[in-house]
């Protein structure tokens, strides 16, 4: 299926059961999922080494009320919103169906664990064979004794809940190193959210496009990102090129 471009990033064109059985097949090499928002579009649109890295996935779903307006705009619509936690809760509920084994990488101390209980009693049957916090050194000797723990749990299915790049990032150089992985997906904030530390909008205000502002009230600190959500209006509206100047890192969530 064709994909939809918006600000370089190359959406794949899919509903959320579409996304699940693709990534699902058992013919498929290890995959790579990454959902990107608006802000995440507005920071590739001037990085080409951010809209190398998403690009790279194997996957790339559409996140955001944002990403599905700019591509209306541009007369290229997407079919459908697949939200990062909503793929990675259907995904867990398949996991607990087929037997599939996870492990949650993320967090601050404490959160992946509680949300491994949650996520348990949501999805009974699912096995979460292991947790690892998100603040650990990784490039040392931190980050290969985390490579020793994933491949001891054996899992298929790793979430990485860093936030935008640092996930991304670590995946891409990881993976290779994770032989039993066969999905890997980049999921930002939601081990906060099913560990209990963040309330999701409720559906009436997901159901209007209007989370972003119901993030905002809840954690008034994200009123930073403002600006960038007013560009990327903007440079979703433009043709985007490679050779355009990469600007500095930051880290979204």
């Amino acid at each position: 299926m064709a994909k939809v471009t918006v600000c370089g990033i190359k959406f794949d064109n899919l509903n959320m059961d579409e996304a699940i059985r693709r990534v699902l097949r058992d013919d498929c090499e290890a995959q790579v999922v990454v959902t990107p928002n608006a802000l995440i579009a507005e920071a590739c649109a001037s990085n080409p080494e951010y809209r190398r890295l998403i690009n790279s996935a194997s996957m790339v779903l559409p996140d955001g009320a944002g990403i599905l307006s700019a591509a209306k705009r541009q007369g290229t619509p997407l079919r459908a919103r697949v939200a990062g936690i909503d793929f990675g809760e259907r995904l867990l509920a398949e996991a607990a169906r087929r037997g599939d084994r996870v492990f949650l990488l993320g967090g601050h101390d404490g959160v992946a664990s509680a949300a491994a209980k949650n996520l348990t009693r949501k999805f009974p049957g699912l096995c979460i064979c292991g947790c690892f916090w998100g603040y650990f050194d990784r490039r040392g000797e931190e980050n290969r004794r985390l490579l020793g723990i994933i491949n001891s749990c054996k899992p298929s299915i790793l979430l990485v809940c860093f936030g935008f790049p640092i996930q991304e990032q670590w995946i891409r150089e990881n993976i290779g190193f994770l032989p039993s992985v066969r999905i890997a997906a980049g999921l930002g904030g939601s081990l906060d959210v099913w560990a209990g530390r963040v309330r999701r909008a409720p559906a009436a205000v997901r159901a209007v496009r209007m989370e972003w502002a119901w993030r905002m009230m809840q954690d008034p600190s994200r009123i930073r990102h403002l600006p960038a959500l007013f560009r990327f209006r903007a440079v979703s509206k433009k043709p985007i090129s490679d050779s355009d100047k990469t600007t500095t890192n930051r880290v979204l969530s």
